[in-house]
Parts: C-alpha cells; sequence; structure tokens
C-alpha cells in the first residue's frame, strides 16, 4: 500500500500535521491560559493591599473575626472568583472565607509569597491553593502588620474554586469549539495543497523512474525528457543527468557495435592474408617433399626462395598485428626525448638506399638548418618515417621523387612527406588510415603491402598528440603531414 513515493510523502505529511494539530491546540491552550492567569494577576495585584488598608482584620494582634465575616460576605456578592486567607508569618492558615470543610492544608508555602513581594520574579506566579494539596494558583498578597509578633500576611487567591467550575463549563463552549473547528479545517487545506504539491513533484519522479525501466529494457531507445527546464530543480538536473548518461550509452553500444564490426573485418582480412601465403609457402614445400628427387638444384632453389618470401611476408603481417595492437591497448607509451629530426630522416634514407637505387627513386630532403630537434619518441618517429616512405614507393615509377620537407615555426616542427606517384582519389582519402585498406583492390600480396602500416603511422601520430594530415592530386602528388614540438634549448 505504501510503497510508491508519493503514498509515502502523503502519510509523513499526514503524520506531521496530526503532530502539528495536537501541537498548535495544545501551546495555543497553554499560551492562552498563561496569558489569562498573568492579566488576571495584574489587574488583581492590588486586591490584598486594598482589603488590609480599608478593613481591620486585627483587634489587639487577634483576628477581627466580625470584620471577616462582613468582608467575605461583600466579596462573595462583588466578586465570588476571590478566596480570602490571613497566614501569620510562616504561612499557616489563620482565618478564611471558604466553608472549613474544603480547606484541606493548613499552612502554604511562605517563598512564593516572599517573591512576590519582592517584586523579583516575573508573572504569573503561582502559589498553593488550600483547597487542594496538589495544586497552585495565581495569587494577590499584603503584609499585615502585626504589634507584637512578626508580620502576617494578606493571601487571596485569584480565580477560585468557583472560577474553575465557571472555566470548566465554557470550556466547550461556541467560541472554543469554533476555534478548535477552524483550526482543523485550516490544517485539512494545508493538507489537501501540500498533497497535490507532493503528487506534482512524485509524479515527474515516476515519469523519469518509467523512462528509466523502459531504457534498461531497450538501451537503444534514446530517452527524450520534453518538459525539463534548464538549470531547474533537482528532479530537472537528474532528468538532463540521466539524459547524457543514456546518451553517454548509446554512444558506447553504437561505438562498440562499430568496433564489433571491425573485428570481424579484421578477422576477415587477417584470416585473407594470412591464407594466401600459408597456402602458396604449403604447396611450395609439398612440392619440395614429393618432387625432391626430379626436382633440379635450380628449381629447388627457385621454390626456397618463394617459400621464404612468404614467410617473411607472414612475419612482418604478425609483426605489424601485435604492434598494432600494442597502440591500440595504449601498452605503448611514447619516451619522449629530445633528438635531432634532420640527421634522423639522413639514418633512414641511408636504409633505403640500395633499395631506391634499384628502383631508381631518389629521395630528396628539403629543409633550411640541420640543427631542428624535437621533444618526441624517436623509435616511434622512425617507424612513422620508415612507413610513409615504404607507401611512397610502392605508388612511385622509375625516375620518380620522393621529398622529405621540414618546416619550423619555433614552437612547432612540420614533416611532409611527397610522392609524385600515383596520387590517391578524393573519394580514397578518408579510408586510406583504415586498417587493411589498400588502393589495389584485388589485394595483391606479392607487393609485401598488409594495409596496416598508415595504421600504424596514425596511431603512433595520436601518441604524439598531433593528427597526420594527407593532400593528393591524382596522377601528380601525394603529400603526408604531422607536427612535432620543437626543442628550442
Amino acid at each position: 500500500m505504501f510503497k510508491s513515493l508519493f503514498a509515502k510523502l502523503t502519510l509523513i505529511l499526514l503524520l506531521i500535521f496530526i503532530l502539528l494539530s495536537i501541537l498548535t491546540v495544545s501551546v495555543t491552550y497553554l499560551a492562552t491560559h498563561l496569558y489569562q492567569q498573568e492579566v488576571m494577576q495584574k489587574l488583581n495585584d492590588k486586591v490584598a493591599s486594598h482589603i488590609v488598608k480599608e478593613t481591620e482584620l486585627l483587634l489587639d494582634d487577634r483576628v477581627n473575626h466580625r470584620a471577616l465575616r462582613e468582608l467575605f460576605h461583600s466579596l462573595m456578592i462583588l466578586n465570588p472568583s476571590l478566596e480570602i486567607y490571613l497566614l501569620d508569618h510562616e504561612g499557616g492558615i489563620m482565618a478564611f472565607s471558604a466553608p472549613a470543610w474544603k480547606v484541606v492544608r493548613l499552612s502554604v508555602n511562605i517563598e512564593p509569597i516572599k517573591k512576590y513581594l519582592s517584586a523579583q520574579t516575573l508573572i504569573p506566579l503561582r502559589g498553593d491553593d488550600p483547597r487542594d494539596n496538589s495544586r497552585t494558583k495565581i495569587f494577590s498578597v499584603a503584609t499585615i502588620p502585626f504589634k507584637n509578633q512578626p508580620n502576617g500576611y494578606m493571601y487571596v487567591i485569584i480565580g477560585g474554586e468557583e472560577y474553575d467550575s465557571i472555566v470548566d463549563r465554557i470550556k466547550n463552549s461556541y467560541i472554543l469549539s469554533s476555534s478548535l473547528l477552524v483550526t482543523g479545517m485550516g490544517f485539512l487545506v494545508l493538507f489537501v495543497v501540500g498533497t497535490l504539491l507532493f503528487f506534482s513533484l512524485t509524479k515527474r519522479l515516476k515519469k523519469l523512474s518509467t523512462t528509466v525501466s523502459n531504457f534498461e529494457r531497450d538501451p537503444l531507445q534514446i530517452p527524450v525528457f520534453s518538459n525539463y527546464r534548464n538549470q531547474g530543480d533537482e528532479i530537472d538536473n537528474l532528468s538532463a543527468a540521466f539524459q547524457a548518461m543514456a546518451m553517454k550509452i548509446y554512444h558506447q553500444l553504437d561505438d562498440l557495435q562499430m568496433t564489433d564490426n571491425l573485428r570481424r573485418e579484421l578477422v576477415a582480412n587477417v584470416s585473407h592474408d594470412l591464407r594466401t601465403p600459408l597456402a602458396t609457402l604449403q604447396g611450395y614445400l609439398e612440392t619440395l617433399l614429393i618432387k625432391n628427387t626430379i626436382l633440379t638444384e635450380q628449381d629447388r632453389y627457385k621454390y626456397l626462395q618463394i617459400a621464404i618470401k612468404h614467410c617473411t611476408r607472414l612475419n612482418k603481417l604478425v609483426y605489424e598485428l601485435f604492434e598494432l595492437a600494442r597502440l591500440d591497448a595504449c601498452e605503448t607509451q611514447a619516451h619522449r626525448e629530445v633528438f635531432n629530426l634532420a640527421e634522423l630522416i639522413e639514418d633512414i634514407i641511408h636504409k633505403f638506399s640500395l633499395r631506391t637505387q634499384q628502383m631508381n627513386i631518389h629521395i630528396k630532403t628539403k629543409y633550411a638548418s640541420t640543427d631542428l630537434f624535437v621533444y618526441a619518441d624517436i623509435g616511434l618517429i622512425e617507424r612513422v618515417l620508415e612507413n610513409l616512405i615504404e607507401n611512397a614507393l610502392r605508388f612511385v615509377s622509375q625516375d620518380g621523387i620522393i621529398t622529405i620537407a621540414l618546416e619550423n615555426d619555433k614552437q612547432q616542427i612540420k614533416i611532409k612527406v611527397s610522392d609524385n606517384g600515383i596520387g590517391i582519389p578524393a573519394s580514397e582519402l578518408p579510408l586510406i588510415f583504415d586498417r587493411f585498406y589498400q588502393l589495389d583492390k584485388n589485394r595483391n600480396v606479392e607487393n609485401g603491402n598488409s594495409g596496416l602500416g598508415l595504421a600504424i603511422v596514425k596511431r603512433i601520430v595520436e601518441l604524439h598528440n598531433s593528427i597526420i594530415n594527407v593532400t593528393s592530386i591524382p596522377g601528380q602528388k601525394t603529400t603526408f603531414s604531422f607536427s612535432l614540438p620543437a626543442n628550442s634549448d
């Protein structure tokens, strides 16, 4: 019954209003009672003094009973709510205006009387009620001077038994009942308004809960909150945060789907690239085993050369796959150091010198100074330049030119690797950094290209917080460029 938040809040609100109603009525009754007593005590403050002045209560230090009877009779007519007691200096009751059988105390506590006479306490101040051993009441008191003994006191109870009887009768009066009814109606209205407000708030929470449940069942369904306000209350902020989280989860699922598709494509490509050289290698080795006795030395040497070539290709493909996997898994970190970029380029060109001479291809450099120092991982940058030169050699014909240019702007050194080969069509440019992508759609395995070189280049450049760019004019020129931080020290 009370599982929903709205039901729990409503129950809590009801309990709060019940407690507030009880507390309000109690406090109001107590405050009214204290206020009434304070007013009555202040209004009757001088009653005892006037009685002492106007009435001869003592004759030779003895109680004047005749005067007391006349006084009691007059007060009963004028103000029946007052009760008069004549006390000695210790609070003992010497005479009183009530019937003897109604007075149950022989004395009253003298301390409240002393405080009242000293005017050092706040009123209402209550003293002992001679008619009840456990009750106290407001009073008025005055000192009665005795000639031959300590002074006594005129002790007047304000609101005596007659007053209590009248108060008891008016407790159920129309005014009091009306007041309680108005108070109850007021709290009832507040309860209804509070319930409606809670319903309004919990309605939005319930909608959010439903949306979360729907998203849990179908994460590919993006939740849309059309009614939340930017910088609204906590519920609006929660809705906005959940929508942002849902969007993030949706994109992550989309990325996972894309990654899964890439994985499938990777497995297919790897299977293709591994199967062909493995099949060729197996075929030539089986030929050597079957026809070993009838093959000439020249044929055996030729078959072994082909087998070694495919072994080399397999070794290169596996190495590049592991290298790219390490780069993607962030296992490879860029260990940066300061080195001379121009010297590194010269060393790399020297590695390719024999091959370029055989292909009749020229590698040229273009930079104003050889004192060009960068802060990067020398091993990874060497791999980038080697891959870019390898890529250029595949598409440059004989007598072609590969140019490596460096541009220094003091903060960055820009590296450009250009060739005057066949170029890349504009439609192919966004794809060349994809894994296993090759311009040769027939995937000619004889050229030794795995389609991973440019993907490795892109990942290494990203590790250096840079971006690899490519521009190409088909049939004329292709340029790859990226930047590295310069070291000015």
